[in-house]
């Protein structure tokens, strides 16, 4: 493998190690462990963490991760290994192999961000640490003004300067991470600041025709609201999304076009988004509201799973708007209880799957942070394992698994996988099998159990390729 390149263009994973599914694999090295660490990309950014490797991972000669002396594997696995932030230049070591880091950022202009070619940036001026233009050049020559450099990047809620937080090679809009955190303990304030801004503009979005009330739920995300549009009092349900990167305005664009793609999806059981818009790294979609909450709501209603005869309308109903969006050729990529919102109780319960194309989307292009080797909480236990391997192509067997592990914890109320106390997540998703449902809860009707163990199953080929041929092998069943 000596002199091979591997680049990352966009937010992506790198998975090191032994076994077949590792974009750089070592089998015949024995320093080399089955699966010895994973990188994620989110570029400029990049990040590393051992997973409970023999002999660790050598990032600039200081060693990370590695099991202790006798242990195995899985006993090693059962504590979370620091991670690395990586800088332009640095050097991971696994035995004799080395791999160095190399970080290219495109150069922008920071007068006017506008991207600048290669072969144009010798008619550019280079000071404080970036470029501006030839256009912007000559607009200073006319002006008779020095150019001076570029000004600070500031949160745009405190008005700090972030230029050290966003890391080398970032600009654009951005929150700070303390002014993150205060919204997470408390988003009415980030979303009060947002519709202020969103205000300034010459025409106001639909957003200033709400009434926002009650807090239904936060998260690191940032929140959702319950609101009332003024013209009608119609109930809606407000979400606001705070990037975790600094966003520029063609990452902006680019991603508001994809969710308006998303919102042209229109059925039964999926959730309508209504409208979205954005102002600095902030964002909001408007949605249809539902009263019955959410399967995670219902469970706990339950005291932690649902019986078979009330969840078996909602795993049809579910399926069937599933099925809808991968005719669209769309993968939700985040399916879990969470996501599946409930209209309506009794037998008069219609559900609907949320968040079509958010999740995704707003992983693809960045604003997400870094959700392999960071905060992930409550996303890995319904994640196969080509969504840690294959990251950028997910397909609909990847969501026909994260449906089927959303029906398993309905069931048993318990996840797919062992995930036990202090154990890397990254690494049960990769190493850990699956339970088959019948051990969990031998209640469970053996043709159903068969259903969901076949979408459950490792290999993509072996499951359901879509949400209708799972849709009619659990119509069969039910």
């Amino acid at each position: 493998m000596k002199g091979q390149k591997f680049a990352f263009e966009e937010h992506d994973t790198f998975v090191f190690g032994r076994l077949k599914d590792c974009h750089a694999r070592l089998p015949d090295d024995q320093q080399v462990s089955r699966h010895h660490f994973i990188m994620e990309a989110n570029p400029p950014d990049a990040r590393v963490r051992d997973l409970g490797s023999m002999n660790g991972t050598h990032i600039n000669g200081t060693k990370y991760g590695s099991r202790e002396k006798g242990e195995t594997p899985e006993e090693g696995a059962e504590r979370e290994y620091p991670q690395v932030d990586l800088k332009n230049g640095d050097q991971i070591r696994v035995g004799r192999t080395l791999l160095v880091v190399s970080i290219e950022v495109p150069a922008v202009c920071c007068q006017c961000s506008c991207d600048i070619a290669d072969k144009d940036r010798d008619q550019c001026i280079w000071i404080g640490g970036t470029f501006i233009c030839a256009p912007c050049k000559q607009k200073l020559a006319a002006s008779a003004k020095p150019a001076k450099a570029p000004e600070p990047v500031r949160c745009k809620k405190c008005k700090k300067d972030v230029s050290k937080e966003i890391g080398e090679g970032r600009r654009g809009d951005y929150i700070c991470q303390s002014c993150q955190a205060k919204a997470e303990d408390d988003p009415h304030e980030i979303l009060q600041h947002m519709i202020a801004l969103l205000g300034d503009r010459d025409k106001p979005p639909v957003i200033e025709g709400l009434k926002v009330g009650k807090l239904l739920g936060k998260g690191g995300f940032g929140a959702v609201y319950l609101a009332r549009r003024k013209k009608d009092d119609a109930q809606m349900a407000l979400k606001v999304m705070l990037s975790k990167v600094a966003v520029t305005k063609q990452a902006r664009e680019t991603f508001l076009r994809e969710i308006e793609l998303t919102k042209q999806l229109k059925h039964k059981n999926i959730v309508t988004l209504l409208d979205h818009g954005s102002t600095g790294s902030a964002f909001y979609f408007l949605m249809d509201y539902y009263d019955g909450g959410s399967v995670d709501d219902l469970m706990e209603q339950h005291g932690g799973k649902i019986p078979l005869s009330e969840a078996a309308p909602v795993m049809l109903q579910t399926l069937e708007g599933l099925s809808y969006v991968h005719g669209q050729s769309v993968v939700h990529r985040d399916l879990k209880p969470g996501n599946i919102l409930l209209a309506g109780s009794g037998s008069r319960r219609v559900a609907k799957v949320s968040d079509l194309g958010l999740g995704k989307n707003y992983e693809k292009a960045g604003f997400s942070g870094m959700t392999i080797t960071g905060g992930a909480a409550g996303t890995p236990p319904f994640m196969p394992r080509e969504q840690v391997t294959n990251f950028k192509y997910v397909k609909p067997t990847c969501d026909v698994w994260s449906i089927a592990a959303t029906y398993y914890n309905m069931l048993t109320g318990q996840f797919p996988r062992d995930f036990r106390r202090g154990r890397d997540m990254m690494q049960a998703v990769l190493q850990s099998p699956v339970v088959p449902i019948r051990r969990r809860n031998s209640s469970i009707p053996s043709r159903v159990a068969g259903v969901i163990d076949k979408a459950l199953a490792e290999k993509p080929k072996d499951r359901y390729q879509d949400a209708g041929e799972m849709l009619k092998a659990m119509t069969k069943v039910l």
